[in-house]
């Protein structure tokens, strides 16, 4: 079984090994075929089909048609025409054979140059530029060019500005002009010594062309528009500076002082002075106090009006109204002060509720209202008293009110200096009761006449860097008074230059000031300049602790203000 089997295998074996041969010879057979004789395989062409129609002509007539179509054709006369020239070779030949009618002979005679082909050679050969040599005469190339190349000449031209001067007595110069187109030839130009040119003639300048249409810009207005007037020229600066003791940047006051001969309109304005009766006052200090504003009217202006309020737990006021300041309100406001008596041991004073009667409905742009306070702040020892006066009133006022303050060393004078330096004024110290009419006298004084309020100043420095920041803020930036000095405390990062911009209100316009600051004439500062930075950054503590309760702030005030034995507004 086992030889059977190996015996059929290999007769397979022969029989693939045969066919395979077998369909390896048709297969190259085939191919060999197809290369040598693939014409007879080919599709049969159509007679329809004008793109083949060669191949149904047979070779002898194919090379008839040929011929026919690319030999010379012969005329009937027997002679033989020249096959037909490129155009550009026959523009070229028009071109040279063109001549123009001139007086010099020599260009009317034929150029000697000829082609150095003939037009019977084969157009297949490789093309030869013709070559021609330039007579030794005067050439004029526009003689020789086609009429349609040459561009015309204007057949008017413009009229002169000016006519240049000759050097000779006369001089006729005649101006020709080609003859290739037709146009009358332009007239001499005769120059002569007469120079006669009318004072009318002007040159012929072509239109504009139309503008476009802009659209409707908006105008910018002008100060007078905007109602307001400069007086950067008006005040002078004075600058004092020191390093700050950290060593980061610089802090400054500058004062402008007003020139002697500034004149500006008068505000009107309506005093009103708080007289503190309560029992904390004691009597002779209350004399005195009575005693000062019955002098301190005597300093009022015709034109403003005044107002007196007597309060403890209660209040009485003068009158319903604010009075002119003239002899029969003098005499009124006298005969009030002779009836103010001190109050009962347990009437102790309200602030609140006085201050708030100072607060009009309405303030008017040519008016400020003062309130001046005669107190020893013993109410500020309470802290819902603190705050009725410091947030409740302050946010009701929103500066309307300038509020001031005169104290005799009293416990409370920081609770007092931050009322009134929330509220665009300042606290006044007398250190005796013959001393507050002095000072009361002096401070009225000082505020009779003022001419701006709302002011609002921002600096900006030359350097990009640079950060400034200004002292007070807008919101209680004191009003300015007549011939009295403006103080500005700030902080620099570095001493380059800035400009300071001051910004308020007049009593029919705008006041504007712009000023260039620079450190190079600065004085330098003293130990007043830290004391007055460390009150500010107090006051901004202040004012946060009376909007959170937060004791952290009082704790940073009272580390500012060690160092130069003051005291905290809160304890």
């Amino acid at each position: 079984m086992r030889g059977s089997e190996n015996f059929w295998l290999m007769e397979r074996r022969k029989i693939f090994g045969g066919c395979f041969t077998a369909s390896l010879f048709l297969h190259v057979a085939a191919l060999l075929c197809f290369q040598r004789y693939s014409l007879w395989f080919s599709a049969p062409q159509t007679a329809q089909n004008p793109e083949n129609w060669l191949s149904l002509v047979d070779k002898e007539e194919r090379d008839q048609v040929l011929k026919a179509a690319f030999e010379p054709a012969t005329p009937h006369g027997g002679e033989k025409q020249s096959a037909p020239r490129p155009q550009k070779e026959e523009v070229l030949e028009i071109a040279l054979r063109s001549s123009v009618q001139t007086n010099d002979p020599v260009q009317n005679e034929t150029l000697p140059f000829q082609f150095s082909f003939t037009i019977q050679e084969p157009l297949l050969a490789s093309p030869v530029l013709p070559t021609f040599s330039i007579p030794s005469q005067s050439f004029n190339l526009l003689d020789h060019l086609p009429k349609d190349l040459i561009i015309p000449a204007p057949s008017k031209q413009p009229h002169p500005m000016f006519h240049p001067l000759p050097n000779h007595s006369s001089l006729t110069v005649s101006a020709k002009t080609p003859t290739v187109v037709e146009s009358a030839p332009s007239a001499p130009v005769v120059y002569s010594d007469k120079i006669d040119l009318a004072l009318t003639d002007s040159p012929q300048v072509g239109k504009a062309p139309a503008l476009i249409p802009l659209p409707n810009l908006p105008k910018l207005p002008s100060l007078d528009d905007l109602e307001t007037s400069s007086y950067s020229d008006s005040f002078d600066a004075d600058l004092v500076f020191l390093p700050r003791e950290d060593g980061k940047g610089y802090i400054f006051a500058l004062t402008l002082i007003p020139q002697p001969d500034l004149k500006l309109p008068k505000l009107s304005q309506r005093i009103t002075f708080l007289i503190d009766r309560s029992n904390s006052i004691q009597q002779g200090r209350l004399n005195a106090t009575k005693a000062a504003v019955h002098k301190a009217l005597e300093e009022l202006s015709p034109e403003d009006t005044f107002n007196i309020i007597a309060f403890d737990s209660k209040m009485e006021k003068m009158s319903a109204n604010d009075l002119p300041c003239m002899g029969k309100a003098f005499a009124l406001a006298e005969a009030f002060l002779e009836k103010i008596q001190l109050g009962s041991f347990f009437a102790a004073g309200d602030l609140y509720k006085p201050l708030f009667l100072t607060v009009p409905g309405y303030a008017r742009n040519d008016e400020v209202h003062t309130a001046i306070l005669l107190t020893d702040g013993e109410n500020f020892a309470k802290k819902s008293a603190q705050r009725a006066v410091l947030h409740d009133w302050t946010r009701y006022n929103a500066g309307k009110v300038t509020l001031f303050a005169l104290g005799m060393n009293d416990s409370n004078m920081a609770t007092l200096d931050a009322a009134t330096a929330f509220n665009r004024g300042k606290v006044i110290n007398a250190p005796t009761s013959r001393g507050l009419k002095r000072k009361l006298q002096k401070l009225v004084k000082t505020i009779q006449h003022p001419v701006a309020k709302n002011l609002a100043c921002h600096a900006i420095s030359r350097s990009p860097q640079a950060k400034i920041q200004i002292y007070p803020k807008s919101s209680q930036m004191p009003h300015l008074y007549l011939d009295q000095p403006y103080v500005i405390l700030g902080e620099t990062d570095t001493l380059d230059d800035f400009i300071l911009f001051i910004q308020g209100r007049l009593k029919d316009r705008w006041l504007n000031v712009k000023k260039t600051i620079s450190f190079l004439n600065a004085r330098k500062g003293n130990k007043t300049l830290k004391q007055e930075l460390a009150l500010q950054n107090a006051y901004h503590l202040y004012e946060q602790y009376v909007v959170d309760d937060n004791p952290k702030h009082i704790v940073e005030a009272q580390a500012l203000l060690e160092p130069f034995d003051f005291q905290a507004a809160f304890r």
